[in-house]
């Protein structure tokens, strides 16, 4: 009998989201946005790989435009949040149809899923998005050392195959912003797990 595979399953909309919320992955995206972003009301902001938009529910009122390559969680989107932008696109076929005038992109999830050419891309991609004054913040699984050992097993299993130091993910951004600080944090999830978060600006 083949084995099952949770990879499959959290390609359905309600199943990813019901296990993001029994881990705390819903959690950490509440903590990322509220200390780590500073999204005002009005902002127009940029999603990159805003799976089935469930982020929305911890915004102020602002212009959301989100994108994942996974169509169904994009019609979810669609279907739940009417009054917000979303494609089915990646980071090499996204529409940018109005460069430079984003406040903020956010990418929570995305980098470690992605090689370094693709990556490039995403920053290029963010760096074109945003206003002169804008700010790229990025949310992801990291390595670390005398990390815990949960966390570091829990990282090995993860989805994405690119899971990287936060010096590593620094280093790919510099492609495209001068000004990076990066964040660990171990106590986002309900389980252990070591997530980087990076600021980037060409301030």
């Amino acid at each position: 009998m083949p084995s099952l595979d949770l990879r499959l399953f959290l390609k359905i909309p309600f199943v990813y989201s019901s296990y993001q919320y029994l881990v705390g992955g819903i959690k950490a995206r509440h903590l990322f946005i509220k200390n780590h972003t500073n999204i005002k009301k009005g902002e127009k902001v940029l999603d990159i790989g805003c799976g089935p938009g469930d982020i929305l529910e911890f915004l102020p009122e602002v212009d959301y435009t989100g994108f994942d390559v996974d169509k169904n969680y994009i019609n979810t989107a669609k279907s739940k949040y009417t009054n917000h932008k979303f494609q089915c696109a990646d980071v090499k076929t996204f529409n940018l149809e109005h460069p430079e005038t984003f406040d903020i992109v956010i990418a929570t999830g995305v980098l470690h899923h992605l090689n370094d050419s693709e990556c490039l891309t995403l920053f290029n991609l963010a760096k074109k998005a945003l206003k002169p004054n804008g700010r790229f913040v990025s949310l992801d699984g990291c390595y670390i050392p005398n990390q815990n050992k949960i966390s570091k097993f829990l990282i090995d299993k993860d989805r994405g195959e690119f899971i990287r130091t936060p010096n590593e993910y620094q280093t790919l951004a510099q492609s495209s912003f001068n000004t990076i600080t990066s964040t660990v944090e171990e106590h986002y999830f309900r389980i252990p797990y070591t997530l980087a978060i990076l600021h980037c600006s060409n301030q």
